[in-house]
């Protein structure tokens, strides 16, 4: 229950719990039956208050990735993570390494996936130079993890949004996933970032031999984005032909940030009266609560060459 009023079509305004183990299991069971190969599990600084929560989160994902055949690994997000040098090697050591004996548990070239977001964003949450970030990123190789980089947009460059003379770090990763969310918001600009971003960022990893997993995005759905899914399938086709090794859905369940491809209500009838959500209908045309889903499927499918390269979204929105 909540202290929203009634939604339109009269039911109560009831909210689910992420932290139930059966809200794991069905966001998981969604994942397998739209083809969502892995799920990234966000790991926030693990040593202040939100530390038993995020363990116990670890192990209901365990559990429901194992239960329903969908891979996980972890993603440590470092933001305001002020010892994270030290730290983060602890939690590893002793929490998290314990997690790759899991069936479930991702391995890219046999070697057992971590991510690490956050280093080298030119901000004040992310606080670390360079030579700390290849000491953590080279101890991690040394524990024979394959490494992951959540990196900034402007990462191959240096600037915006990235701090200067951090390539060296950038190119300690074996794989990187430059952030997008809140850089594209329609087909076009996804058309120009095909151009000068996706691929320059995919021939230097090219000659660097570092994998690339740039970010899909369904697009803010409060700030009306989504286009029915033509911005989402535009990324789709533009990673696709961009010749990328993975791509990182930005988001699963990040509701707050409007971001989330799982179900979404799809019309006013299924949001409180006068409460300013917006819904998946908002540009006029219905689309099903599991839309977001279903479109994913479809473009790993077309990511996997299972369909033909198409700029035409095949997906229904119904």
């Amino acid at each position: 229950p909540t202290d929203y009023v009634d939604l339109n079509n009269g039911q109560p305004a009831n909210l689910f719990s992420s932290y139930t183990d059966q809200t794991v299991d069905i966001h998981f069971k969604w994942m397998k039956e739209n083809g969502i190969d892995g799920a990234a599990l966000q790991r926030f600084n693990p040593s202040g208050l939100e530390g038993p929560v995020r363990d116990a989160m670890a192990a209901k994902v365990k559990t429901a990735a194992e239960a329903n055949g969908v891979k996980f690994y972890i993603m440590y997000d470092v933001s305001g993570w002020n010892n994270m040098q030290a730290e983060l090697k602890t939690d590893w050591t002793n929490k998290m390494s314990a997690y790759t004996a899991s069936s479930a548990y991702a391995k890219q070239n046999g070697k057992p996936v971590v991510c690490i977001w956050g280093f080298g964003f030119n901000d004040n949450n992310h606080n670390f130079t360079a030579e700390a970030c290849i000491e953590v990123i080279n101890w991690f190789k040394s524990k024979g993890c394959y490494v992951i980089g959540g990196v900034p947009t402007n990462w191959r460059k240096q600037e915006s949004d990235s701090r200067p003379a951090f390539i060296n770090a950038y190119k300690a990763f074996d794989m990187l996933s430059p952030w997008m969310v809140g850089r594209i918001g329609n087909a076009n600009q996804s058309d120009g970032f095909y151009v000068n971003i996706n691929k320059p960022d995919q021939a230097f990893c090219n000659a660097n031999g570092i994998d690339y997993q740039p970010c899909v995005l369904p697009g803010d759905l409060q700030e009306r984005q989504r286009a029915h899914g033509d911005f989402m399938w535009r990324q789709f086709y533009n990673m696709k032909r961009v010749g990328c090794q993975g791509i990182y859905i930005s988001m699963f369940d990040e509701y707050n940030e409007a971001n989330q491809i799982a179900k979404t209500a799809e019309s006013q009838a299924f949001v409180p009266a006068g409460a300013g959500f917006v819904t998946l209908d908002e540009d006029g045309t219905a689309c099903s609560s599991d839309y977001y889903l279903r479109l994913t499927h479809d473009g790993a499918r077309m990511f996997k060459g299972e369909i033909a390269l198409t700029p035409t979204r095949p997906t229904s929105p119904m």
